[in-house]
This record gives structure tokens, C-alpha cells and sequence, in this order.
């Protein structure tokens, strides 16, 4: 089964954009090795991500990321199995809050 998990949350104050770009970097690596995909929408402090892959790979990835100390007030706002990941080619990509929500609203 394929997991989408989407979250907001937003990030602590110590975290510059030096350290989300690499952030993206390191995580488009390492989910592609797991077979996770997903796109990041950050407008100033506030984050979006979508996460999509392997229900074990998916649901582990997202427990990290409520216990990383860089983020505050995680909040799952949607949970589904979907037919297949729409951000197939992406291991972790960011976008702006606005192209990151038209994505996620056009899909199924």
C-alpha cells in the first residue's frame, strides 16, 4: 500500500534557510533510498509537507519528524492510502506554500 501522510508544523526559530536547503538535500537522498517521495512547502516559519511511499517507510519517517526538535506544533491534517505516489520523481522537493497546495489539491 502506498501512505500519503500530509502535516504542518512550523519550524524553530534556530532554523536558517542554509539549514532547510540542506535539510531538502539530505532528505530527497535518503527517502529516495526508501522509496519515499514528497514535495515541502515553507512559507516563513510555516511548513507543509506532503509524504507518500511504503506505509512502514512513511508512517516511521513522519514519527521522526514529530520528535525533531526542529519543528513545533506537528499536526497530521491528512492520512490515506493512495493508488500510487503523485511525486514519484521527487525524492523531497520545496516549494512555495501556494505551488505546494495547487499540487496536492489536484490530486486524487
Amino acid at each position: 500500500m502506498t501512505l500519503r501522510i500530509a502535516y504542518v508544523s512550523e519550524l524553530a526559530e534556530s532554523v536558517s534557510r542554509t539549514d532547510l536547503d540542506g535539510i531538502v538535500r539530505h532528505s530527497a537522498e535518503a527517502n529516495e533510498a526508501r522509496g519515499v517521495t514528497g514535495v515541502l512547502g515553507v512559507e516563513g516559519a510555516r511548513v507543509c509537507q506532503i509524504l507518500e511511499g511504503p506505509e512502514e517507510e512513511v508512517t516511521r519517517l513522519f514519527e521522526r519528524i514529530r520528535a525533531d526538535a526542529r519543528h513545533h506544533h506537528v499536526v497530521e491534517i491528512d492520512r490515506r492510502a493512495v493508488a500510487a505516489p503523485h511525486f514519484g520523481r521527487w525524492g523531497m522537493v520545496r516549494r512555495s506554500m501556494v505551488d505546494m497546495l495547487m499540487l496536492a489539491l489536484t490530486q486524487p
